[in-house]
């Protein structure tokens, strides 16, 4: 299962955040390590169970890791809200719909017997970093090495099973670097074993603080939303659909163009919420979830960004080329949504009139391109832009997506050019020819 890749495939830009919150001088490793009682801990961290060792990056000085040690949302994996644990950084509940918006029922925890999360510290698993060549502190999570899933699992609504006919799921929500993940996937689903096909998975979360630093979203599933309540209440959502696995061989095989085929493929829903800010500019203020992208490339997405000079967003996706079965092709899908002031900003253009001018095209590595079929249309209760590419394949495409006018464009690129003729002047014996109206002060037009 894919937690979060290092610097080298980060998703966002690095900018520093807010800095106000600073460690103590002293900071002990685990908070809350002298009490069990639940109280608003203001000795160190969060209040509530303990978060894990700090991760090695924390006192690094690059603004990427400096910009990701705020204090005042859960660092590490973030429960059931429960008043013996937390009510604030936790799961409040996980609920399952169908796609008319019928909720089918609720996912109920179930506690591995003996669980305490007072007593059984998170570890930091750990991927190799590009930029330094040394490993870094990745995913947190509870480790006993007695019991596979350490905290407990998930049972799924009555009369809902995964595709071998079992019912528990893992359910994670984590703040790891640069951002917090939900992820709600079966066990062995690395053989295949799958979440029911075209169905809303949905965490709703309590967290005071994480709409402060939450920025751009991405995610596996398709029609992915996510909504910040005032009242701390976050709302997750995604569909789940058929997902390539590319197993071991790694990103950075499919980076390079493959014509490899998954491992296995199954349904499960992933969604990173940035923590890292990913866009600035003087004239423009932004806000949560202003820009929200699902994409069955998304356990290798290698980046989303906002390319000024050419007005377009761009978006580095790679996946296997097959199914697992070495012939059906995977079919590539991307679902965007923007927040129509910030369309707006970026193409000076009202969301209404920028749905009719969406356009993806996508780059290979071997330099073709392909143009995407694409539907868009404006949501005005949310202020979205929902847009849809469809009809690409895999392997390693970086879509460009514009809503740009082709007439401004057009404009743009070939501003008129105001011309004059030559025309002769004389003054006396001088003689000029100049491009111009009329002649110079002085001269007369032969």
């Amino acid at each position: 299962m894919r937690k979060r890749d290092t610097k080298s495939r980060a998703l966002f830009a690095i900018i520093i955040l807010a800095t106000g919150l600073l460690l103590p001088t002293s900071s002990p490793g685990f908070a809350n390590q002298n009490g069990k009682a639940w109280s608003e801990d203001s000795r160190a961290y969060s209040e509530g169970w303990p978060w894990p060792k700090l991760p090695n990056w924390w006192s690094w000085p690059q603004k990427w890791y400096s910009s990701q040690t705020f204090t005042d949302v859960r660092l590490g994996q973030w429960l059931p809200c429960r008043p013996e644990w937390s009510m604030n950084d936790c799961i409040q509940e996980i609920n399952v719909y169908d796609q008319e918006g019928k909720k089918l029922g609720a996912l109920t925890y179930v506690q591995e017997p003996g669980f305490d999360p007072y007593d059984v510290k998170q570890n930091w698993s750990q991927a190799l970093d590009s930029q330094s060549a040394g490993l870094i502190d990745n995913y947190p999570d509870f480790n006993n090495p007695e019991t596979i899933w350490t905290k407990g699992w998930w049972r799924l609504p009555d009369g809902m099973t995964l595709s071998d006919g079992k019912n528990l799921v893992s359910a994670n929500v984590a703040r790891m670097l640069s951002a917090v993940q939900m992820n709600i996937s079966p066990r062995d689903m690395d053989q295949g074993v799958s979440l029911p096909v075209g169905l809303y998975f949905e965490a709703v979360l309590k967290s005071k603080n994480l709409k402060k630093y939450a920025r751009w979203v991405t995610s596996n599933g398709k029609n992915p939303s996510v909504i910040f309540k005032d009242d701390g209440t976050i709302l997750i959502k995604g569909v789940t659909t058929k997902f390539p696995n590319p197993g071991k061989m790694g990103c950075e095989k499919l980076n390079l163009g493959n014509k490899e085929k998954a491992v296995s493929s199954a349904a499960f829903v992933a969604v990173n919420l940035s923590t890292a800010s990913d866009y600035e500019s003087a004239n423009y203020t932004s806000v949560p979830g202003e820009v929200i992208l699902g994409t069955n490339g998304w356990w290798c997405l290698g980046g989303i960004k906002w390319d000024a000079k050419e007005r377009q967003i761009t978006v580095e996706v790679a996946a296997p080329h097959y199914f697992e079965d070495g012939i059906t092709e995977v079919d590539g899908w991307l679902e965007l949504k923007l927040k129509g002031a910030l369309v707006k900003h970026w193409w000076g253009i009202s969301p209404q009139d920028a749905t009719g001018f969406a356009r993806v095209e996508l780059l290979y590595s071997d330099g073709s391109t392909k143009i995407a079929t694409v539907s868009a249309k404006y949501i005005p209760e949310f202020d979205w832009i929902d847009l849809r590419a469809y009809g690409f394949t895999y392997s390693n495409p970086v879509l460009k997506i514009t809503l740009k006018s082709p007439t401004v464009a057009k404009a743009k690129a070939a501003p008129k050019v105001v011309t004059s003729k030559t025309i002769t002047c004389t003054k006396g014996k001088s003689v000029k020819k100049v491009q111009a109206k009329s002649c110079p002060k002085g001269y007369q037009k032969k």
